[in-house]
């Protein structure tokens, strides 16, 4: 999400109107961020977000609640001692800088009125929440800046708090003429919209870039590549930016992702019909959401990494034990051989050179043995080993496939996770995973709600039939329960993949089957291939065994057509 000096401008702007509000509590959700709770005589309540979070650093009010740690952090204990009861006087920005200034009228040690200044400095990787008293001394800092992290600016209590400087840029605001732009973007043969982000105040690359484009300006240009009229043309786009913070008059626009204060024309944006502090708040959210999905999939993935590693590993040994079972099963031939040919074998013998009776060529066999046992007790071992083999054999058998099952079922789940497109998907396979074993469930203080199944996704086909498609195990198990017994199932052939239903007891036409086998096919484990194989039956062929994982099924009466994965939207 783009944060601007023209964003925080309007933040700012739209802000004063909550002048006269009371602190009534600070929270620390995160570790650099705070949540304000503001009651105003006429606006009600409100929720001020500051963020000095390296990812996301932003000001703006907001409509979610954060959950708070269980015990505050001091920081917010001690913005709580000093602003709890506050009067918010005057939000003030730093020229077109994403410095926001707020003074609070509030009470010292003493019970004396003074002015505290909580000052949000928006600066990237590098910003702070900086709360500074009546002596311009700072009380303290969200973020702790000692010298030997900075020899730039050092942020701890008791130092005197000055501003950041602009680095050699000039305050948009600031620029008068031409000349003066000119002036401060210099005549280098960089970049021009390279030089608008690094020579003038607020500006960034998506600014400059609208900047440009409004000025007919290729996004390649060097200052001395513009002519007069460019020059002239640029200054009326800042002198327009400008009157647009002068007078509040903002026109918010979002777009995938991006958003401003003022219309993305060169993106095409959907004007945002509701405040920049809406604007803003909603794309934390989804940017908030997207980092939390990204997240639970990368900790459940590895989850599921470790066990798929850790059930390959068991089926290697189980099949290298059950090659070494099948040779020993050869054994009591061994052990017959040394009975019959026991009279010729010696005390404490080594080795044995028998006849093989039962060859019709009476072939000689070298038999190992253990000196410390006599020919019978050697045969005896033999006949134990081949038995604890011939016994064996079907349990090892029943294991391996067991651990195959259990293998197939980590890999649709790994499937699942990679298409997973929402936290509700992902949190009903955390569930699934702590239900299945492979999660420790965490120790609530509360019963937690049983979590109900998401919807599948609803499809139509040409000739009106619905298509259902399951996007996790327990939406995969719910088709199967509420499907009729004539519904039409399809599965990708031995691929991990989505269980998809053709809804009705006819047979699917022709392009009712193609669709619902290129979704099949499109939301599998194949979904980047070219020809993928679909298995499509009657539901009543499809069987879940006992005791087997969810979404796992066996069918039979299949029959198997070739398709190209397709993506539809859902009805």
């Amino acid at each position: 999400m783009t944060y601007d000096g023209l964003i925080m401008a309007a933040i700012t702007s739209e802000l004063k109107a909550w002048c006269d509000a009371r602190v009534e509590r600070v929270f620390q959700p995160e570790t650099a961020t705070l949540n304000l709770l503001l009651h105003h005589g006429q606006l009600g309540k409100g929720r001020l977000v500051i963020s000095a979070g390296p990812h996301s650093p932003r000001v703006h009010l907001t409509a979610y609640r954060q959950d708070n740690p269980p015990t505050p952090p001091m920081f917010c204990m001690l913005l709580r001692k000093h602003l709890e009861g506050a009067k918010l006087l005057q939000v003030e920005q730093l020229g077109l800088e994403r410095v926001l200034t707020f003074y609070f009228s509030g009470k010292d040690d003493l019970g004396n009125r003074v002015i505290y200044r909580l000052i949000a400095e928006i600066m990237g990787r590098h910003s702070n929440i900086v709360l500074v008293g009546p002596n311009d001394k700072v009380i303290d800092a969200i973020v702790r800046v000692p010298p030997a992290m900075s020899s730039v600016r050092i942020m701890l209590p008791g130092i005197s708090y000055e501003y950041p400087t602009h680095q050699q840029r000039m305050d948009t605001l600031s620029i008068t003429n031409v000349q003066s732009l000119q002036s401060a973007l210099g005549s280098s043969d960089s970049c021009l919209s390279q030089a608008l982000v690094r020579h003038l105040t607020g500006i960034s690359p998506l600014l400059a870039t609208e900047l440009l484009s409004r000025a007919h300006i290729p996004l390649d240009s060097s200052a001395l590549d513009l002519t007069p009229q460019d020059w002239e043309q640029l200054w009326r786009e800042i002198a327009d930016l400008q009157s647009m913070v002068q007078l509040g008059q903002f026109a918010p626009s979002a777009i995938e992702g991006k958003c401003g204060a003022l219309m993305l024309t060169h993106l095409n944006a959907t004007p945002w019909p509701d405040s920049v502090n809406q604007l803003v708040d909603h794309m934390a959210q989804e940017s908030s959401q997207e980092a939390a999905l990204l997240q639970a999939r990368r900790r459940l993935d590895s989850a599921v990494k470790q066990h798929l590693q850790r059930e390959e590993r068991k089926l290697a040994n189980q099949e290298q034990e059950l090659n070494a079972m099948k040779q020993d099963l050869d054994l009591r031939l061994r052990g017959e051989l040394i009975l019959a040919n026991k009279h010729l074998i010696k005390p404490k013998a080594k080795t044995a050179q028998v006849v093989n009776y039962y060859d019709a060529d009476l072939t000689t066999v070298t038999i190992e043995l253990d000196p410390s046992l006599d020919a019978t007790q050697n045969a005896q071992r033999y006949f134990k080993r081949y038995e604890r083999a011939r016994k064996g054999i079907p349990i090892v058998e029943k294991n391996i496939a067991n651990t195959k099952q259990t293998i197939q079922y980590l890999q649709s789940l790994q499937d699942l996770l990679q298409r997973a497109d929402s936290l509700e998907l992902i949190l009903e396979m955390e569930a699934e995973m702590q239900q299945s074993g492979l999660l420790r469930q965490e120790v609530q203080g509360k019963k937690k709600e049983k979590q109900q199944p998401s919807s599948p996704l609803r499809f139509r086909s040409p000739s009106g039939r619905e298509i259902l498609v399951g996007r996790s195990n327990l939406q995969n198990e719910s088709l199967l329960r509420s499907a009729h017994p004539d519904d039409w199932w399809l599965h990708t052939k031995n691929i991990p993949g989505s269980h998809v239903l053709i809804k009705g007891s006819e047979e699917p036409d022709a392009p009712t089957l193609e669709m619902a086998a290129q979704l099949a096919a499109y939301y599998s484990q194949a979904s980047q291939g070219s020809k993928v194989p679909v298995d499509y039956t009657r539901r009543r062929h499809v069987k879940k065994p006992s005791g087997s994982p969810p979404g796992f099924v066996i069918y039979t009466e299949q029959k198997t057509v070739l398709v190209e994965p397709k993506k539809y939207e859902p009805t």
